[in-house]
């Protein structure tokens, strides 16, 4: 509460009340006896004290903004990342990956395009690869020349391995997993026919479903 001044007698004493506890009021009065020392100018000393309550609101205003940014990115780190995949054929040698994420949350990702006998056709295998998803952005795609006329059973998969950038370490669930994308086709006709139909199309994600494209696919989320 606000200090007020009372004259205690004829003596000449000032009685200050600031409804302060005893070691406040120690300080206090230590101030106020160096401000007599020195014969410090009581304006000048009522400004530095204004300029230092700025400075403590500056740091203190700043403090909290850190504090809501730690906060934010360790809510971030505690996040699965949701993730999309798909696969259109755009002609028949290429093939179109994409993938949609549907909360923004970074993540490593690598893939491989295999046969039906799991022989690689394209892609990274080995390596991961880090994403950064931003608002507006849209799909993170890629384009892979695979040679669709060339498999002779018709049958491609991609195998999709994807963990956040957190997963290594707090390894919580559903931060991590593998989506399998399986195409089949009936016959050499209809495999190339479906490529062809995809680029008249431009649907997205998968331009033709079991006409004459057989999708299939699998989500296994580590625990």
């Amino acid at each position: 509460e606000p200090c007020s001044v009372a004259n205690t007698g004829s003596d000449n004493k000032i009685q200050i009340n600031c409804g302060i506890g005893k070691e406040q009021g120690q300080k206090m009065l230590a101030i106020l006896n160096k401000i007599l020392a020195n014969q410090l100018d009581p304006g000048a000393v009522m400004e530095k004290l204004d300029e230092i309550q700025d400075g403590v609101s500056s740091i203190e205003s700043e403090l909290a903004i850190k504090k809501e940014k730690e906060q934010e990115a360790e809510k971030k780190r505690r996040t699965a990342p949701l993730l999309s995949v798909s696969v259109t054929p755009i002609t028949p040698k290429q093939v179109n990956f994409c993938v949609t994420s549907l909360n923004l949350i970074p993540y490593e990702y690598r893939y491989v395009f295999v046969d039906s006998k799991d022989t690689v056709l394209g892609g990274f295998p080995i390596s991961m690869e880090t994403v950064y998803p931003q608002s507006g952005n849209g799909p993170y795609c890629l384009t892979k020349d695979i040679d669709l006329t060339s498999i002779k059973d018709h049958y491609m998969a991609l195998r999709f391995t994807f963990k956040s950038l957190s997963f290594d370490e707090l390894h919580l669930p559903g931060h991590g997993g593998e989506v399998e994308l399986k195409q089949e086709c009936n016959s050499e006709a209809a495999f190339h026919e479906a490529a062809f139909l995809c680029i008249r199309q431009r649907r997205f994600p998968v331009a033709v479903v079991n006409r004459p494209w057989v999708l299939k696919k699998s989500l296994r989320l580590y625990s």
